[in-house]
């Protein structure tokens, strides 16, 4: 089992223990309820949704999408209806109301963007709140060819859009990097399965007594935001 389905579990065992309510009538979810956005994607559902894409996407998107398409599993039974929304919880960035886009939501978002991102390529720039290792990694994939085309949406916010990293070979991971409206990027976190490591660890720390405030918290995802540049293919 790779580490992202292995953390996946985790999060949906403690969904089903904390008593998350399925998702079905939960208007957040895919924007409201779409039969377009099925609850979870097949290998060859992902395909086909991405075969137009210039770069292929990271294995650790593609596993997230088969498990939970813009949303997370409530529990492991084999036996469930996965085909329901009400067997899954709205997958929500760390400290943000923005919900994670399924598939086709994020390839029409990369559709509407990649035009503008590649016009204005030369205006992108890292964020100066970057410390020195992830200030390495950013540079590294600022200078490589393509940069603009290989960065595809996961999640908007009102300042921007969380985007990984595609590559012509599929890699494992990618980081998941914050695109600023005025082309600011910082990185986030070191990869989604290094994100959804903090999410289980969230999670399962607010099932203790006494709950974590804020500061714990913030403590805990900071944790997770710590990268080693040597891990990170470019």
């Amino acid at each position: 089992m790779s580490t992202i389905n292995f953390v996946i579990d985790k999060i949906a065992i403690l969904a089903e223990q904390s008593g998350y309510i399925g998702c079905l009538e939960d208007w957040s979810v895919c924007g409201g309820y779409n039969p377009d956005y099925p609850p979870r994607l097949s290998f060859e559902q992902i395909q086909k949704l991405t075969q137009n894409y210039p770069f292929n996407l990271p294995l650790e998107l593609c596993e997230l999408y088969q498990r939970g398409n813009s949303c997370l599993p409530i529990g492991v039974n084999h036996n469930k209806n996965w085909d329901s929304f009400d067997s899954y919880f709205p997958f929500q960035f760390p400290l943000e109301d923005d919900v994670f886009f399924p598939l086709g939501e994020a390839i029409n978002t990369y559709c509407s963007i990649a035009s503008w991102l590649k016009k204005n390529e030369h205006k992108l720039q890292l964020s100066g709140k970057t410390n020195d290792c992830q200030q390495k990694i950013l540079a590294s994939l600022l200078n490589n060819n393509n940069f603009s085309s290989r960065l595809f949406p996961i999640s908007s916010t009102e300042n921007g859009l969380y985007v990984v990293v595609g590559n012509e070979k599929q890699q494992e991971t990618s980081p998941i990097l914050f695109l600023w409206e005025d082309l600011v990027f910082s990185m986030e976190w070191p990869s989604l399965t290094w994100m959804m490591l903090g999410m289980a660890e969230v999670m399962e720390r607010k099932m203790q007594s006494p709950k974590p405030n804020g500061y714990e918290i913030e403590a805990i995802w900071h944790k997770y935001a710590v990268v080693d540049a040597s891990v990170f293919p470019t």
